[in-house]
């Protein structure tokens, strides 16, 4: 394999060595442990899209990255550019300037501010200055026109704390760091729902709403977000096809189980850590059906579940985390810095959706009575428009980039953040309010809506119980959801009763089918999930 003639050789420490070693043999064991957490990050990054990556990392030897770019194997590139990367990495750290290999000031800026980095955040600002104009100054527009206003807000608020917790992950520990992130992820959804439950002890007219925005924002995540993100995924995985078939191609022959053409985004095997547990949580809310109140029991249940799936993640190793747009600006900063630009973007965000959930909240119900459009459906679909697009947006940037664990696994996550803290806080925010240890009560509605939101969930992990979804069952999923939602719109109140009655039937019937079809992957996803050591399972598929 051709190398540069001759290699700098500084007085360095031992794991600097290994670095300049590894590059000057032009091999991936660079002999040195420090390195090996970072060694296999850049390798699922090069598996994923090998030409991006080389041509990334590898503008001053252009000549040896394109002679290995055409054998088509995406573990050459491997070995020439960790190896290049790590000695940059030094060169840039220990060395004033390079000796025989030298960076171009233009490669340098490279990774200085981008517009990509900067104007998301200009956006986020301006999404939220007419909520902050409208709550300084007093001044109520028409119900529409304030919940248009204040939905703008919640969106540029949950962008603010996407970013702050992608960039807490840099300081928190592992399991620390999912905990927070979870509350995060869905701290929109908490203030609409757990402001009507603490409504609803003064108000039992509200009781109906407190769980109507989780229902709705629960099969929006599923109906709308996988299969979005899938597709996505798809149309991203075709163009680069398109710009470079050669380097595709054994990419392509894989993309599916079955061996057809149909694109299959696949997660890693610590996913099914995620999948057994939301699967088991919507097992538990099929009871639903025939209960009466949601109570302080169900809250352990549901706590309980999210203390077992933070537990398993904490043990898994810590990974680089993967940077788009302004997280990747704000993560070059110095640490005192960056950790305070995290916390501003968290605190401000969180302010916002505080002030803006009950003007949100109360507009909803009133555009609705004035659009003659039930109360229920406009909490159930529209508030989750606004507080579940932050989530999408830099899902579907991840799909685009074919990083399946950061695009379909965030969105698997926030499902099960929303069944287990969100349905679990709901009791605790009633007998708080009230003063009383018995549940929120739930009307016949609620009792379908929460059973029909199982059954989607119970359904959607069955697909996904191989930890992967294709094409075809995304457009299932689409289909289903899109129907349901048109019932949910179109037909009259005693009519959606059947509706959502026969949706859940079709769910579970066509649920059952898989679980037959794919009964011998249940023991191995549930041993994966709570026997395997986290560590294994992350090892094992990189």
């Amino acid at each position: 394999m051709p190398r540069p003639a001759t290699m700098p050789s500084p007085a360095v420490n031992k794991t600097d060595a290994a670095v300049v070693e590894g590059f000057t043999q032009q091999r991936v064991a660079v002999a040195d442990g420090a390195l090996a957490a970072q060694l296999d990050t850049d390798s699922g990054v090069a598996k994923r899209n090998p030409r991006e990556y080389a041509f990334t990392y590898s503008g001053w030897s252009s000549e040896i990255a394109d002679g290995l770019l055409k054998s088509g194997s995406w573990w050459n590139v491997l070995t020439f550019q960790e190896n290049a990367i790590r000695y940059l990495r030094f060169q840039v750290g220990l060395m004033d300037k390079a000796d025989n290999v030298t960076m171009s000031k233009a490669n340098a800026s490279s990774s200085g501010i981008q517009t990509g980095q900067v104007l998301p955040i200009a956006i986020a600002v301006a999404l939220l200055l007419p909520a902050l104009a409208l709550l300084l100054l007093g001044f109520e527009p028409a119900p529409l026109l304030r919940v248009l206003v204040f939905g703008a807000a919640f969106i540029g608020a949950a962008l603010l704390l996407t970013w702050g917790a992608e960039l807490a992950q840099l300081d928190l520990p592992q399991g620390l760091a999912v905990a927070i992130l979870a509350f995060i992820a869905i701290l929109p959804e908490y203030a609409v729902d757990l402001l009507f439950a603490w409504q609803a002890a003064a108000d039992p007219s509200k009781a109906s709403l407190a769980l109507a925005n989780m229902t709705g924002a629960n099969r929006l995540l599923i109906g709308i977000g996988w299969s979005l993100i899938v597709i996505v995924g798809a149309i991203g995985a075709r163009r680069a096809f398109k710009k470079n078939s050669k380097s595709d191609k054994s990419s392509r022959k894989s993309s599916d189980s079955t061996g057809s053409s149909c694109y299959s985004m696949q997660l890693s095997r610590l996913a099914a850590v995620d999948v057994v547990l939301l699967g088991f949580i919507s097992l538990y809310m099929l009871q639903m059906l025939v209960r009466s109140s949601l109570t302080l029991v169900d809250t352990i249940v549901l706590f309980g579940a999210f203390g077992f799936y933070v537990w398993r993640l904490w043990r898994a190793p810590k990974e680089e985390p993967e940077f788009i747009g302004p997280p990747a600006l704000i993560s070059t900063w110095r640490p005192a810095l960056r950790r305070t630009a995290t916390i501003g973007l968290m605190a401000v965000a969180a302010a916002v959706i505080l002030l803006s959930a009950e003007p949100f909240s109360s507009s909803l119900v009133m555009a609705g009575n004035q659009l003659g459009i039930q109360e229920f459906l406009m909490v159930q679909w529209i508030a989750p428009l606004a507080t579940e697009s932050a989530e999408l947006i830099p899902a579907a940037i991840f799909a685009w980039r074919q990083s399946a664990d950061e695009g379909l696994g965030t969105l698997l996550s926030s499902k099960i953040n929303q069944w287990t803290l969100l349905v679990g806080a709901i009791p605790v925010t009633y007998s708080l309010s009230g003063g009383t240890l018995s549940g929120l009560p739930i009307d016949t509605m609620q009792q379908q809506e929460i059973f029909l939101t199982a059954a989607q969930s119970i359904f959607a992990v069955l697909l996904l119980i191989n930890l992967r979804l294709n094409t075809r069952e995304a457009g299932l999923i689409l289909t289903l959801f899109l129907a349901d939602f048109a019932a949910s719109v179109t037909l009259s109140p005693d009519e959606q009763i059947w509706a959502r009655l026969g949706f859940s039937s079709l769910y579970l019937i066509l649920a059952i089918g898989i679980a037959i079809k794919r009964r011998r992957l249940f023991a191995p996803a549930i041993r994966d999930s709570v026997m395997i050591d986290p560590k294994q399972l992350a090892r094992e598929s990189s």
